[in-house]
């Protein structure tokens, strides 16, 4: 009993490698000996591939809808291949290889940019590959504003990313003061004064405030010491007495509470 167990277990041994050899046989001549090497057509003509492809019983599809940029392969060349060449890569006769043609050199002009803001000359530079390089500026005070040249000029051909320097005319900036303390002084006395300086109150709100006549600043914004401009709003808060205040609601319709005064 003992040595017909030891048969039968070798039997099988047998039977086991005689399989996997038989396996290993058939698919190596029927599938791995019919497979074949990808051929790499990049560079070539679309007939040379044709005819590479033919030879080995394989389809080319030319992707007419599709074309890349490329510096090294010329123009209706084979620039890409859906597969990658090589024994890494086994292809099976009947398999289709699809491909997408050169269109040259990516050719990139500077855009025209005169009289666009620099914003948007920056952008349209990104769009187009490209980047700014320095940048000038000059007082367009009485003159236009914008970009006024491009180095290099517009409609030069240039490769991708390449910089571009812009001048640009800006309005001059304001004059610059220090804001003035207008606690406790009239309204009527400060605006024009401002005013003569080239800086304007944006708004006027008024409120009650007992014990101080009419028409006094109790508050302001900017603030006292704070730098301002003509491009900065100056907004003030006068008093109005409260007797006033409630003959106004008496005799007016209702209004907001925070308010303009008319321009004078």
């Amino acid at each position: 009993m003992k040595r017909s167990w030891f048969a039968n277990l070798f039997f099988l041994f047998l039977l086991l490698a005689a399989f996997g050899g038989s396996t290993y046989f058939w698919f190596t001549f029927f599938v791995k000996g019919r497979s074949l090497p990808t051929p790499d057509l990049v560079g070539r003509s679309v007939a040379d591939a044709r005819a590479i492809v033919s030879d080995l019983g394989v389809s080319l599809n030319v992707d007419e809808s599709h074309r890349r940029n490329s510096d090294k392969v010329p123009v209706n060349n084979i620039v890409w291949q859906n597969r990658s060449p090589g024994t890494a890569s086994f292809i099976k006769r009947g398999t289709t290889i699809r491909v997408e043609l050169s269109a040259g050199p990516l050719v990139l002009l500077v855009p025209d940019l005169d009289g666009e803001s620099q914003g948007t000359s920056v952008l349209r530079l990104g769009q187009q590959n490209l980047k700014p390089g320095n940048l000038a500026y000059i007082d367009a005070r009485g003159g236009p504003r914008g970009v006024l040249a491009a180095d290099p000029p517009k409609g030069t051909v240039v490769q991708a990313q390449t910089p571009i320097s812009l001048l640009v005319a800006v309005e001059p900036a304001p004059t610059a003061f220090v804001m003035p303390d207008l606690i406790d002084r009239p309204i009527d006395q400060v605006r024009p004064s401002l005013e003569a300086r080239g800086l304007q109150v944006g708004t006027i709100k008024y409120e009650a405030y007992p014990g101080i006549a009419d028409g006094i600043i109790i508050r302001q914004y900017p603030l006292r010491g704070a730098p301002v401009s003509g491009r900065d709003a100056i907004t003030v808060v006068v008093s109005r007495q409260e007797e006033s205040a409630i003959m106004d609601l008496e005799m007016a319709p209702p209004a907001p509470a925070s308010q303009t005064a008319p321009s004078q």
